[in-house]
């Protein structure tokens, strides 16, 4: 088992200067490609804002590096598990076995983590010859692998947090650089030429200050997002090599068989029972003596605690006497109390009942009144009906009238005129006098007063 436990383990780490020299070289190459566009927007980010660009750059390149070591380390490592690590037709019941210590030697020289777990599982159990051990052994190197996937992205934890922090870093630098430019253009602000000059080192400041923001920001961003998911892929990848292992191997190891000799243990049990136990006869009287006190005893206890159940009996009757009397008392109560209840609820049935048949008669009563009145009601209605509709007969006659009047206006009109024309003065008269004499009858009716009245009456 110290042997095994001395096998090193393998952990996923990327080298860390290996990471840095990938870091350096990404740093060199950006600015080495973005050298001829130093005049534009990008140029002018990396080459005129200070000194925090080029870190912001290199901590950058630094933590996506050794996010690609680990995702091209996991990649290699997550094939294993779709590989054949322990044959069918190996069995592992016999920790002893040859083939069990040919199968551990070739997993501990793979090169694979998922082989290597294996072996170190398989050398345990040959080891100690008990599943259980190879089984404490799997857990342990399980939680080790998880405690060790947590702190390796410790280092890239820490540069995506110093990223914006360098950018902020770079805002303070540039806001006191525009605010001691800004001060000093107050000072000496006495020509268009200084305040121009006064203005330009405000405006550099301020840009400093915003464009290191922008570019920590941005490139954390970037870096902080393919860390998390290696981070989900190593925990992945962990998780199936132990779902590998509770499933292909630990369910195969079985321990070595302890044979036990039964004759042995009964003769060692009997001579330590021998050896450890007096005789019998010491033992009788003892026992015989402890008996009789024992005996003595209950029986005084037994008659006491009799004598108190007696006691407590007693009581118990006693006091169940006087809840029966109780009892009954108040069940005579109740049912005097429901009787006169019952007496009241026929007195107050029979007296709905009363107002019931009497409010039925009222209302029949009132029903046939109100069709009574109602009839009344629409007679009187058509009546006013029938008088609305001669009034309106009589108005309708007396437009046709109107209307007879104004034609014979109108022929009077006429005639007047023909009169200018034709100087036919009698004979126009004549026919005026006529058209007057015809006229004069609907004149008089119409000059008499009409009224309609509306009559309600209430019978």
């Amino acid at each position: 088992m110290s042997r095994s436990s001395s096998y090193a383990r393998q952990e996923l780490d990327v080298p860390m200067p290996l990471a840095i020299g990938i870091g350096c070289v990404v740093l060199v190459g950006i600015y080495i490609l973005l050298f001829p566009v130093k005049d534009t927007f990008i140029g002018v980010l990396l080459y005129e804002r200070g000194l925090t660009q080029p870190l912001v750059i290199f901590l950058a390149g630094t933590a996506s590096a050794i996010a690609l070591l680990k995702f091209i380390k996991i990649q290699r490592e997550f094939k294993a598990l779709r590989q054949l690590w322990i044959p069918p037709n190996i069995s592992l019941e016999d920790p002893d076995s040859r083939q069990v210590a040919k199968l551990e030697y070739a997993l501990s020289h793979s090169g694979y983590l998922l082989a290597i777990r294996c072996s170190r599982i398989i050398k345990a159990y040959i080891e100690s010859g008990s599943g259980k051990t190879a089984t404490e052994l799997a857990l342990d190197d399980s939680s080790f692998y998880l405690s060790a996937s947590e702190s390796s992205y410790s280092i890239p934890r820490i540069l995506v947090w110093a990223i914006p922090l360098l950018g902020f870093i770079g805002t303070v630098v540039g806001i006191s650089r525009a605010v001691n430019g800004f001060s000093g253009f107050l000072e000496q602000a006495a020509e268009i030429d200084q305040i121009k000059e006064g203005i330009g080192t405000v405006t550099s400041g301020l840009a400093v200050a915003f464009d290191t923001t922008l570019l920590a920001l941005l490139l954390s961003v970037l870096v902080m997002i393919p860390v998390v998911l290696v981070e989900r892929f190593e925990s992945k990848f962990l998780l199936g090599i132990d779902v590998y292992i509770n499933e292909q191997v630990l369910p195969k190891l079985k321990g070595r068989a302890k044979e036990l000799d039964e004759g042995a243990i009964a003769r060692s049990v009997t001579q330590a029972i021998q050896d450890s136990l007096p005789e019998p006869e010491a033992l009788v009287q003892p026992a015989r003596d402890y008996a009789q006190q024992a005996a003595s005893e209950i029986a005084q206890s037994f008659v006491t605690e009799i004598g108190q159940v007696r006691d407590m009996t007693e009581k118990l009757i006693q006091q169940a006497g006087k809840i029966n009397q109780i009892a009954l008392k108040d069940r005579q109560d109740f049912i005097s109390t429901f009787e006169g209840q019952q007496q009241t609820t026929r007195d107050l049935v029979k007296e709905t009942q009363e107002k019931l048949t009497e409010i039925s008669s009222n209302q029949t009563a009132v029903a046939n009144q109100l069709a009574r009145q109602s009839k009344q009601i629409m007679q009187q209605l058509e009546q006013a009906t029938q008088a609305l509709t001669n009034r309106v007969d009589a108005l309708e006659e007396c437009t046709n009238q109107i209307l007879e009047v104004a034609r014979l206006q109108q022929g009077l009109e006429y005639s007047l005129h023909s009169l200018k024309e034709t100087n036919q003065l009698g004979t126009v008269l004549s026919e005026l006098q006529g058209n007057l004499t015809q006229l004069k009858p609907v004149l008089q009716k119409l000059g008499k007063p009409r009224r309609i009245t509306f009559m309600e009456g209430d019978d």
